[in-house]
């Protein structure tokens, strides 16, 4: 072997584990609210089909608390956002797995622009 040879082992680091997406995020749902939201539905997935959510985003022109919901109105996600102008995104290792025919809904703090982004996929 030449000075120049690599042995592959140190091409990857097996602490640090490689994450995969069986599918694609071939659904993007983009919606903006601006009423007060409580339970309102952001996501009905098609008859007996699954949501995996991969992604999100959520801006607001106004400070505000923003859960998002399951079917059975358990919160999975809690977003504050507490200036003016503000962003927040998340791309998950691994989707968040819903049961079959389960909606993502949507509850707002206060009434205000609300830019809310959803990328997932339905099995």
């Amino acid at each position: 072997m030449g000075s120049n040879t690599k042995l592959m082992g140190i091409v990857f680091n097996f602490e640090d584990p490689i994450f995969t997406r069986e599918y694609p995020s071939d659904i993007i749902l983009f919606r903006t609210f601006t009423t007060l939201q409580t339970n309102t539905p952001i996501w009905t997935p098609a008859t007996n089909k699954r949501i995996f959510l991969t992604a999100l985003q959520v801006s607001s022109l106004v400070p505000l608390v923003v859960q998002l919901n399951r079917g059975n109105n358990a919160t999975f996600m809690s977003i504050a956002l507490t200036n003016t102008l503000a962003t927040y995104g998340i791309s998950f290792p691994s989707p968040i797995q819903f049961n079959p025919d389960e909606t993502i809904f949507i509850t707002t703090s206060v009434a205000g622009t609300i830019n809310v982004t959803l990328l997932g996929y339905e099995f």
